[in-house]
């Protein structure tokens, strides 16, 4: 993979188009329906509870009276939250560890290498829910958890991408031309293998989006008064055989979500093959 087509390749891939605009519209509603809505994510009526979806409640309402249209749409901004900070900070992390270890070779790759098949060794989710039961639940212990293993994969990816590279005739050229060993790696070695770094950090955020759901549906993500999508489908758990629109319309809103992101992440996979 050695980098994108350019813009045009984006505008003419459809899979790239369909999740923008996908992606576009959930953004868009997760932004402003919590704001311009009357009704507000927490507030609960007694004398609305379990309505069904209406013109008033669009998703209709939970078992507290609270409206579940602005409940998942505010959902949907925690998830991106945690999503694209995670993939942002995995970021950092697996062009400096992977970028170093390709680079470096020699004891240093090997010593980061083994050190990454230790944290892959125990399941990556055990990690997050240890964390997450001694951290107090939130956006920011969501997302360190998600940080202290999700990175390894991509880490691989990168260093095997600098292995690549640096063989090239412009990493010697740069080398002979007394270039410093970082100057190298960060402004020559890791623009040239941006391709399948950007792509494999793209599908970071569903994957991160996943997690949190995951942990919030069993009582280690987000607490309350706050809400993402896999809390609101926890909550539904227990309404599922008798209201399961309270359930199904989060649900929904997740797969939206997680497919636009993948979309885009395999249309860009397509233009920097």
């Amino acid at each position: 993979m050695q980098g994108f087509k350019g813009r045009q390749g984006y505008l003419k891939n459809k899979w790239i188009v369909a999740g923008s605009i996908l992606l576009g519209i959930m953004v868009l509603l997760a932004v402003f329906v919590p704001l311009v809505s009357e009704w507000s994510y927490t507030e609960q009526n007694a004398a609305a509870r379990n309505l069904l979806p209406s013109a008033e409640h669009w998703f209709g309402t939970d078992k507290f009276g609270r409206d579940i249209f602005v409940r998942v749409w505010y959902g949907t901004r925690i998830s991106l939250e945690v999503g694209i900070m995670s993939a942002f900070l995995n970021g950092m992390i697996v062009i400096c560890y992977g970028g170093i270890a390709g680079y470096t070779g020699g004891k240093t790759d090997l010593l980061f290498m083994r050190l990454v098949d230790i944290l892959d060794a125990i399941p990556s989710l055990l990690y997050v829910i240890l964390i997450m039961l001694v951290l107090e639940p939130g956006i920011k212990s969501v997302v360190f958890s998600i940080c202290v293993s999700g990175w390894t994969d991509t880490a691989r990816i990168v260093r095997g991408e600098i292995l690549r590279v640096k063989k090239q005739e412009f990493c010697l050229a740069a080398k002979l031309a007394g270039a410093r060993p970082f100057h190298i790696l960060f402004r020559h070695l890791l623009p040239n293998a941006s391709g399948a770094i950007i792509v494999n950090l793209t599908f970071l955020i569903p994957k991160a989006i996943f997690t949190e759901s995951f942990l919030s549906f069993i009582g280690v993500g987000i607490a309350a008064p706050a809400a993402s999508l896999g809390t609101l489908i926890r909550e539904a758990e227990s309404q599922m055989q008798i209201y399961s629109y309270q359930m199904l319309c989060p649900m929904l809103a997740l797969c939206a979500l997680v497919l636009a992101i993948h979309l885009i992440g395999f249309g860009m996979e397509q233009e920097g093959a």
